[in-house]
């Protein structure tokens, strides 16, 4: 059975979501580099495995159905390690944004009564004037960096302010790249990177799958499960004789 691995499954997808510093060079970026090398060991497990499958193929002495049967037991444990290593990565990727997500998204929480009051009276001004006169407040707290108004027409459900969840995330998109620009940029970089490994994973899954079921394999097994059953009867005649 010939085996291509996907072209698609290469670390550089990943690498080039890293940062890149004013004289053009690459800056470290620890998150990004776990990705890479997880894609970069899916690159290389999916060539051990197109080279063991040639392998199998000039093997005289073992007969296409074992052979074919081989292959699939040995893709099968491949994507099982693979598969944990790409995940690993991921998750510790995918809390890194959550966390980025959670600091960058609103302003910081209320210390005391007495803010939490004034974010209140705010809140019900805002939710008292027309779309466009929000909206031009709002816009004016940009401008001048008031982050009470900011504040006030992020906490909490659009719904309070009269405002709809598209608006609002309008308005938490602006606050994130107006308040934490470097933030922002890492945030994108990441969600990128992760979106190409988890592009990878699935070549590579479909990859295994091709090696794993397809049709010759099953039929493979189909031949291997009637000799088996061949065998069975076989015994059990010479039981009875």
């Amino acid at each position: 059975m010939k085996l291509r691995p996907p072209p698609d499954i290469h670390e550089a997808a990943v690498e080039q979501h890293y940062a890149r510093a004013p004289d053009g060079g690459v800056e470290s970026d620890a998150a990004i580099a776990a990705l890479a090398t997880a894609v970069r060991t899916t690159r290389l497990n999916s060539e051990q495995l197109a080279a063991f499958a040639e392998t199998l193929g000039k093997d005289r002495l073992t007969a296409p159905d074992a052979a074919r049967l081989k292959l699939r037991d040995t893709a099968l444990k491949l994507a099982e390690a693979t598969a944990k290593k790409l995940d690993d990565a991921k998750a510790a990727v995918q809390r890194e944004i959550e966390e980025i997500d959670t600091l960058t998204g609103t302003p910081p929480a209320l210390r005391d009564q007495f803010s939490a009051g004034l974010e209140a009276e705010i809140r019900a001004r805002l939710a008292s004037m027309s779309e466009k006169a929000r909206d031009e407040a709002i816009s004016k707290a940009f401008t001048e960096k008031e982050a009470s108004i900011i504040a006030a027409a992020l906490r909490g459900p659009a719904m309070l302010i009269g405002m709809n969840p598209a608006k609002q995330s309008i308005i938490r998109h602006r606050y994130r790249h107006t308040f934490y620009p470097d933030e922002a940029a890492r945030l994108k970089r990441l969600t990128a990177a992760l979106e190409a490994t988890e592009r990878s994973g699935r070549s590579f899954l479909g990859y295994i799958a091709n090696a794993a079921t397809g049709a010759a394999t099953e039929l493979a097994e189909a031949a291997a499960n009637a000799k088996a059953a061949e065998q069975a009867i076989a015994a059990a005649i010479a039981e009875q004789e």
